[in-house]
């Protein structure tokens, strides 16, 4: 990407950790011992940290603003850019894997809503297209939703920097709040098994997950006002694995302590199913929280996000979630099918993340970086440069894997 924050300059790697963890889950459904098969569905939990890594770079701005009493960003250039980040690349991969491989309904009568992205919006079309285009059509109703977040958060009247802050801090609490109540209410109406409809793939289910996200923003805000941390978060400055460790022993939770087996199409009750969400947004925050609080040099945490490798798989990590799938699909046309004497999974994982890496680097280098260039025709405001306002998009999961 070409537009990242001068004072993060992790969030590469923390793409492509996601990026990759996804790309790994879809490979676990086709070929994986089942003594592993529950850690390898339950990598899936990089869409949270995606969504954590959205509700922190985009709010960034527009919370800087209020707290600091600065004049707003521009929403015609932050909405210039997300249109140029998403839409070109996201058409032509549609574009290009449904005329060479075929996609379901892709030519059929639903064309609008998925170019349109909006396929989650009918049950019939949650899955079609790009399957894991479902995550973007979360993505760009919270890209609607976050300057009217950030218009009402003006209006409300605050004194001094401390108040704003506090008022920051209640709003987002109760955003996590309202999300979660949401979730227990969609899934109260339904049956003792979870079916995924439009209500339950709307904005309103993962807000909670953007929020916590936001509320790093809101934190980092904090912390650049006073110019140095509080003590309470010095010891994540100097031991960064303690949010890693807190990420691992929820991706353990999730995989083994909710009765889930990792099988493909296997059913969830309401508790399992909010429990691995709540679980997954525990993961995207861990994940997260190193590269932004603390000095980025310190510690291996850190040294292991600052490495080159990682840090372009994250510059290209949009292309990975739009042709990993289709990698996939290529591999398999061509025979490729691996039978070692141990899980193919280990097989599927390089080979699918080298073939997704080739179609990502051609789709970065020939369609992503020619459409970020127009974004000088919109500029944003002087005193925002710097600050990363148009980050990827995020990777999910087949959608099979979800019901």
């Amino acid at each position: 990407m070409n537009a990242r924050a001068d004072r993060f300059p992790l969030f590469d790697s923390l793409r492509a950790i996601a990026a990759l963890s996804v790309l790994a889950t879809h490979c676990a459904v086709f070929g994986i011992s089942p003594r592993l098969r529950p850690y390898g569905a339950r990598l899936e939990a990089g869409v949270a940290i995606f969504f954590v890594i959205s509700g922190f770079l985009l709010y960034r701005p527009f919370a800087k603003s209020r707290l600091f009493g600065d004049e707003a960003p521009r929403v015609v250039a932050y909405a210039w850019r997300r249109f140029l980040r998403i839409g070109p690349a996201y058409w032509v991969a549609l574009t290009v894997i449904g005329l060479t491989l075929g996609l379901p309904g892709l030519f059929g009568s639903d064309v609008p809503l998925l170019y349109g992205f909006a396929q989650t919006w009918k049950e019939s079309t949650i899955g079609s297209g790009l399957s894991q285009g479902w995550t973007l059509c979360i993505e760009i109703t919270f890209y609607a939703f976050l300057p009217l977040w950030a218009w009402a958060m003006r209006q409300v009247r605050g004194g001094d920097f401390d108040a704003r802050l506090r008022s920051e801090v209640v709003a987002l609490a109760g955003l996590f709040c309202v999300s979660v109540a949401y979730k227990v209410a969609i899934l109260a109406s339904g049956t003792h098994k979870v079916v995924i409809t439009p209500q339950l793939d709307a904005l309103p289910s993962f807000l909670d997950q953007f929020a916590l996200g936001m509320g790093l923003a809101v934190l980092s805000l904090c912390i650049e006002r006073r110019g140095a941390l509080p003590r309470a978060l010095s010891v994540i400055d100097r031991f960064p694995s303690i949010p890693w460790i807190v990420a691992l022993v929820a991706f353990w939770a999730a995989s083994t302590r909710l009765g889930l087996t990792g099988q493909l199409l296997e059913p969830f009750t309401p508790a399992q199913y909010l429990g691995r969400h709540l679980l997954y947004a525990v993961i995207g925050l861990g994940i997260v929280t190193p590269a932004v609080i603390g000095q980025s040099t310190r510690g291996v945490v850190r040294r292991i996000l600052a490495n080159r490798v990682l840090l372009y798989l994250g510059l290209i990590s949009y292309g990975i979630y739009l042709y990993s799938p289709a990698a996939h699909t290529t591999l398999e046309r061509l025979g490729f099918s691996p039978n070692p004497p141990f899980d193919a999974f280990f097989l599927w994982v390089p080979v699918t993340a080298a073939v997704a890496i080739l179609f990502a680097t051609a789709s970065y280098y020939v369609v992503e970086r020619q459409a970020l260039s127009l974004k000088r025709l919109v500029p944003i405001r002087p005193q925002l440069r710097g600050e990363a306002i148009a980050e990827p998009a995020p990777a999910a999961p087949p959608a099979q894997q979800r019901s």
